[in-house]
């Protein structure tokens, strides 16, 4: 089965059948042979791509409300491996429902984790290439199969502040190709809930009494990912890299200075800072939004190259600059927790994102320049809680829809409803946002939780938002590439594997990209050696083949696969007109 699909993918095969020049000549004569020299290819026509700015015509696309009072983020994701996306919500009772992304329709329920449960996330927890649910609330963390039947339960909780209103997290924090499960600044093992360390210190809750929701992002770039609260980092174990003595508070990651390092924006109880990766405090703003102040959005808002601060507070909803000051500010009605947050998306196109959030009695949609209602959408109630509004493809039909959840309080709405574009003209999304601190880079779209995250800031620089830049346009590059094979040293139990990468497109990439060659074994995808490529490739161009010497002594290779800048399971650094034909497969069993 693994072979034939390999077989008749879209990759380019290259077996080269037999050894040139024969093993008389040298071994290591045999194998340079196989290397190809740099040279001209094709370029395709299609990576001239017209810019298309969509229209603003929002119209409900379903709704409904048998979840009941509902006031947790929507998470998206594949769960069933069909070609529709799931919607997962947790509803007051602490009651988890899924629900077909194209009709609306329940697919199942389960758990009891309480009243105002967290918000749940999507991931694949054991690396079965199925995605996983993890719901949690005040009595315990309890993983779902894709199905709903329970993988396992834990009676764990964070420690410093109650779980209500917070948020779950799933990160393979270690980068050993197995997820856990963040919840506040407990860390679960993904593969049983076992407990695997509770941190010290905060636990990322911007109440004094509730709300944890820990992030997790490679600050320091280390190569690994730590768990990021308001005042301390952890590493995997839970041991504090650093603590600031500052508060602890709600989390956002995001690049606000010269140097590659991300710095972290915190808000808690109307007051908002920056601080850099070592905990350092930039600047704080207190007083902003009242008594309260939401989890944080991290975006483009205004399309200046820059980024900017998305924050609800008390009866009011502001852009903050990247210095601390205040660039816009809009009137709601949130008087209940104050403390609810928002995504950020540009569904037009048009270069200039929307902010959505929704208060207690409406979903509001602001022009990310200047402030300007777009849309106010009062089919809404909620008591509020930390939620907001998520942003993804949900009916896999290529163009993005708003999500939302509700609670009879200032009206009767209940449930789940989505909105889209009356004439499908928004631009394309992603068909996962898998949980509360969603930041692109977090998840693939098949819901695998990569090992190597990169970071976010490094490309798209938000957080809590989908990719802002309005869409693939212009000329772009498109990086490919052909694997071949020398198995001169099966011997030794070494593969000499050349991989040459191409570039179909018609715009240079100038910025470096990795090339990976992994083995395909019984236990999946095994990276035996990655290089990068720093000196690009040029339009219309192939480089000379890089030459891998990789050690396969003890595994069954029954294919080898030359990923190019992540291969096709992975966005990757460089952004290109085909993101799907970035690996090549020898196909055949090597040293067979």
């Amino acid at each position: 089965m693994l072979l034939l699909s390999l077989a008749c993918s879209d990759y380019q095969l290259n077996r080269q059948e037999d050894v040139p020049g024969g093993l008389e000549s040298g071994i290591d004569d045999v194998c340079d042979n196989f290397a190809a020299e740099a040279g001209e290819v094709s370029m395709l026509e299609e990576c001239i791509i017209e810019p298309t700015v969509g229209g603003w015509t929002p119209q409900m696309e379903w709704e409904n409300s048998a979840p009941g009072d509902t006031y947790t983020t929507p998470v998206i994701g594949h769960l069933d491996g069909d070609a529709n996306p799931e919607v997962v919500v947790a509803n007051t009772a602490g009651v988890l429902y899924a629900l077909d992304g194209v009709t609306g329709q329940i697919e199942w329920s389960g758990g009891s984790f309480g009243s105002e449960p967290m918000t749940a996330a999507i991931g694949d927890l054991d690396g079965d290439g199925r995605a996983e649910v993890v719901g949690s609330g005040s009595y315990g963390t309890t993983a779902f199969y894709g199905n709903g039947t329970v993988m396992w339960q834990t009676s764990a909780v964070p420690s410093g502040n109650t779980p209500q209103c917070g948020a779950v997290g799933i990160h393979d924090l270690d980068g050993d190709g197995l997820a856990e499960v963040v919840v506040g600044n407990l860390i679960l093992r993904g593969t049983d809930g076992s407990t695997r360390a509770v941190g010290t210190a905060g636990s990322g809750a911007g109440h004094p009494w509730a709300a944890p929701m820990g992030v997790a992002a490679d600050i320091n770039l280390d190569g690994t990912l730590e768990v990021v609260v308001g005042n301390a980092l952890y590493d995997a174990d839970g041991t504090t890299l650093w603590n600031n003595g500052q508060s602890d508070g709600f989390v956002a990651v995001g690049n606000f200075d010269d140097d590659d390092y991300g710095e972290i924006v915190v808000t808690r109880e109307g007051t908002l800072r920056l601080q850099d990766d070592t905990g350092s405090v930039i600047w704080t703003r207190a007083g902003l939004t009242g008594s309260t102040i939401g989890p944080p959005t991290v975006a483009d808002f205004d399309a200046d190259g820059e980024p900017e601060i998305g924050v609800a507070g008390n009866g009011v909803y502001m852009m903050v600059d990247t210095d601390g000051t205040t660039m816009w500010a809009n009137s709601t009605q949130d008087y209940s927790s104050g403390f609810t947050g928002s995504a950020v998306f540009d569904f037009e196109g048009d270069g200039i994102a929307e902010v959505v959030y929704a208060d207690e009695n409406s979903v509001w949609v602001y022009n990310g320049l200047n402030g300007e209602v777009k849309l106010e959408e009062t089919r809404h109630s909620s008591a509020t809680c930390s939620e907001y509004p998520a942003v993804a493809d949900v009916d896999a039909d290529g163009h993005a829809e708003i999500i939302y959840t509700s609670s009879s309080y200032t009206g009767s709405e209940t449930g789940v409803r989505v909105i889209g574009d009356a004439n499908d003209s928004w631009q394309s999304s992603r068909e996962v946002w898998n949980q509360h601190g969603y930041s692109v880079t977090n998840v693939e779209e098949d819901g695998s939780i990569p090992a190597s995250v990169e970071p976010n800031w490094l490309r798209y620089n938000t957080f809590r938002s989908g990719d802002v830049l309005a869409g693939l346009q212009g000329e772009l590059p498109d990086l490919t590439g052909t694997i071949d094979v020398c198995e001169a040293h099966c011997d030794v139990g070494e593969v000499v594997v050349w991989v040459q990468v191409m570039n179909q497109g018609v715009a240079d990439v100038v910025d470096a990209f990795p090339v990976g060659v992994y083995a395909v074994t019984t236990d999946g995808h095994v990276l035996l050696e990655e290089q990068v490529v720093t000196e690009g490739v040029r339009a219309g161009r192939s480089n000379d083949a890089i030459e891998f010497r990789v050690d396969i002594t003890g595994l069954e290779v029954y294919a080898l696969v030359a990923k190019i800048d992540g291969g096709d399971d992975s966005l990757g650094l460089i952004s290109d007109c085909d993101e799907w034909n970035d690996a090549a497969v020898w196909g055949d069993r090597v040293c067979e």
